[in-house]
């Protein structure tokens, strides 16, 4: 076998279901419960935590400050990562939280932990907003099928724990026979004034916020792939990708059948995604010198394979990762995307929260094309203390005045997950536990005066907040306690796939030469109509070092080293 199974499973032949579809999240330390099984916990005075709300407004800004050298582009694809690696299991449709007013306690779902806001709340207590929705994760308790060995309530992800592509094929065979043709390898798509689309998914009301049913709401691999126009494109760009790459596969060998093509032209987009992913975006975030000594990367470069997989690395996401540091991107979102004409001049822009879960925007004249090179010419915002007030006051708000504050959510989440404490965490990482003191030279400044404020003991301090405001470490942009957590994952993501595009299971050594020229450019290039030029790295701003270039002028991944040599192959 030499192709990822949609659910997952089998990647380790010892560990069938390390890595797949609908398991626990795993634990990196101990979770930590009131009642050591599902409870959130407490303060170590028996009280409860500060309000998520009130950390999100005393401990974090709302000043957007653009970065000097990345783009959306940089930003949007970790949210695309994130979404690959993760999703928590169900919340879908359950109110805890009715246009602002707490549901009753007697009549709320059992799952309900809604986030309170406080009456002298400087933006919602003005709109008359008590609370925000929020519903526990499914957990091991619920789904007495799931096997574990704890008898805490550990969550469950229901998506797999590899960077396949699921958002775009989805986690179960019976999922991704639902986005294909069965002819030529090919995905559906649906053709509107010449120009290719996601088929419409046939609940579009469940999934998107429609003003009437002829809109678009999109079918991919994941649900989420509607929630913001960039997110729509880059979904849209790799399905397409995929459909390009059958097309050649079937021109080089027009013996292979429909299954044969899907599974090649799954398995290229796959690996030219993966070489994406470690070798042009991770070092700009995590930093190439602390992945290499991580071991995240191979300490030294080699052309042929690199023959470092493990079968005793279980690769399946830390609970850590995936409701804390992996939300360090939450501070980089741009609260407005550019819209940029051929020229590549701006002609205007749109309000995030104007179109979440409102994909339409992008069949609008030429907005597609021009919100991509917005995409790709836009800073994002610099990785700091602050979050845009689109994500912190209007998140999710559908047309109402305000929304969510997605800085309190993530620490409700945390909460919600039972998330050991951060100087629980640093201790795991070999790190020094901290005093108050410590925090002075260990955080962002203003957050360092506050935090004691906050909480009546520095053990009770949590990782959602503290790491989130770490100062950068070694060259990476996140702090030490979610730099450790981060490149932990990134390591046993690749150390722990049989099928990494790398190791020498699946590519030949020519075919892996061609897989490295893989470039987020060329993927927007070849599957964005009208776009005819673009930086030759699309995750950095244009500058000397990185001018725009004819699409047809950026490296290419030749794909004759996969013409088959056996007629009937």
């Amino acid at each position: 076998m030499k192709y990822y199974q949609l659910d997952g499973s089998c990647n380790n032949p010892l560990h069938p279901r390390w890595g797949s579809a609908n398991r626990p999240y795993k634990r990196l330390v101990a979770a930590n419960y009131a009642d050591d099984v599902s409870e959130p916990a407490h303060a170590q005075s028996g009280s409860s935590l500060p309000n998520a709300r009130k950390l999100s407004m005393n401990l974090f800004g709302e000043t957007e400050i653009e970065h000097p050298r990345n783009t959306l582009v940089s930003m949007q694809f970790g949210q695309f990562v994130a979404h690959d690696l993760s999703f928590t299991s169900g919340a879908d449709g359950i109110e805890c939280c009715v246009d602002g007013k707490m549901v009753p306690k007697q009549l709320a779902f059992s799952r309900c932990f809604p986030i309170e806001v406080p009456e002298d709340d400087p933006v919602m207590s003005e709109e008359g907003i008590e609370c925000m929705n929020l519903v526990r994760t499914q957990t091991t308790l619920e789904d007495p099928c799931v096997e574990t060995t704890s008898s805490a309530a550990q969550q469950l992800s229901s998506v797999t724990a590899f960077l396949d592509l699921s958002v775009v094929y989805g986690n179960s065979l019976e999922q991704a026979n639902s986005l294909r043709v069965r002819s030529t390898g090919q995905m559906a798509i649906e053709v509107r004034q010449g120009t290719q689309w996601p088929p419409n998914h046939p609940n579009g009301s469940s999934t998107c916020q429609l003003e009437n049913p002829n809109e678009p709401c999109y079918l991919t691999g994941d649900v989420r792939s509607n929630q913001s126009p960039h997110l729509t494109l880059l979904h849209r760009a790799f399905l397409l990708e995929h459909n390009r790459l059958a097309t050649v596969l079937s021109e080089l060998n027009p013996t292979w059948d429909d299954e044969r093509l899907f599974q090649e032209a799954r398995r290229i987009n796959i690996a030219q995604y993966q070489s994406i992913v470690y070798d042009e975006w991770l070092p700009i975030y995590l930093g190439r010198e602390n992945m290499q000594a991580a071991g995240v990367l191979p300490s030294l470069q080699t052309p042929d394979v690199v023959r470092d997989y493990d079968p005793e690395v279980d690769p399946t996401v830390s609970n850590a990762f995936a409701t804390a540091a992996f939300r360090f991107f939450h501070n980089l979102i741009a609260g407005h995307l550019d819209l940029v004409a051929e020229s590549m001049q701006p002609t205007g822009a749109i309000r995030l929260s104007d179109w979440i879960d409102k994909p339409s925007v992008l069949e609008q004249g030429d907005n597609f094309q021009a919100l991509t090179r917005g995409m790709a010419t836009q800073p994002h915002d610099r990785a700091n203390r602050h979050l845009s007030p689109e994500v912190k006051h209007f998140l999710f708000r559908h047309d109402r005045p305000l929304g969510v504050d997605l800085k309190a959510i993530d620490i409700q989440r945390a909460r919600d997950h039972g998330l050991a404490n951060y100087n629980d965490f640093r201790a795991h990482c070999g790190l020094p536990r901290v005093s108050w003191a410590d925090f002075d030279d260990l955080l962002r400044p203003t957050a360092a005066r506050h935090l004691p404020d906050q909480y009546g003991a520095v053990e009770d301090v949590e990782l959602s907040v503290a790491g989130a405001l770490e100062r950068p470490t070694g060259d990476g942009m996140a702090g030490e306690t979610f730099s450790c957590i981060l490149l932990d994952q990134f390591r046993r993501t690749r150390v722990g796939d049989r099928f990494f595009f790398e190791n020498g299971n699946t590519f030949t050594s020519r075919q892996l030469f061609e897989l490295r020229k893989a470039s987020m450019a060329r993927v927007l290039c070849d599957n964005t109509e009208g776009l005819a030029e673009i930086q030759q790295k699309a995750f950095f701003l244009v500058s000397e070092q990185n001018p725009v270039e004819p699409c047809a002028q950026l490296p290419e991944v030749n794909l004759i080293r996969w013409r088959s040599t056996k007629p009937d192959a």
